[in-house]
């Protein structure tokens, strides 16, 4: 929503802030005193573009030494992507019950954690590089460290990256129409 005290409307500029309400009587709410300004020269648009392609796999490597194998399964991972020639805008790995939430700030988690998800994914413009990628998370089940589950998902779905940018376009620029179509 951004700043309560200045909301942007296509009427005007509101401050939430002052907003009185009422209980008026049955389904009846009374709205009051709420304070603003004039509306500004810009309306907002909310602008959607495709931004890439997206890929996340998961696996779960169990106890004893959990979070060193799933480190290693890692390494093993990004070694197979930079000899296949794959190149990605982000490649993110986290290791969640080890660190993903708080990352350098965890610590070292403990050598007796009971598992440990190695959650990798990669994010690029290039569909055919992230689709390859989901290809190379399930031969660690047999070639990559001990003790893994958890890809009972199969490989990782491709996802289109629709991103979003909002903007200022100037009024004058825009001739408000309203069209009602009949079915």
């Amino acid at each position: 929503m951004g700043d309560p005290h200045e909301y942007i409307t296509p009427d005007c500029v509101a401050d939430f802030t002052s907003i009185n309400l009422e209980d008026a009587g049955k389904d009846r709410v009374r709205v009051y005193g709420i304070k603003g300004r004039p509306a500004t020269d810009s309306l907002k648009v909310s602008i959607s573009y495709s931004a890439g392609y997206k890929a996340v796999g998961t696996l779960v490597y169990a106890w004893p030494d959990a979070y060193e194998k799933a480190r290693a399964a890692d390494k093993i991972l990004r070694a197979r992507l930079e000899k296949l020639g794959l190149r990605f805008d982000q490649v993110l790995t986290e290791f969640v019950g080890a660190n993903a939430t708080h990352g350098p700030l965890a610590g070292l988690p403990s050598a007796e954690a009971a598992e440990v998800q190695l959650r990798v994914g990669v994010r690029g413009s290039d569909r055919s590089a992230v689709e390859r990628f989901t290809k190379e998370i399930a031969p660690l089940i047999l070639t990559g460290p001990p003790a893994v589950t958890g890809f009972a998902g199969g490989r990782p779905k491709v996802e289109e990256i629709v991103a979003f940018w909002p903007a200022l376009i100037p009024k004058e620029l825009i001739t408000p129409k309203v069209e009602v179509l009949e079915a």
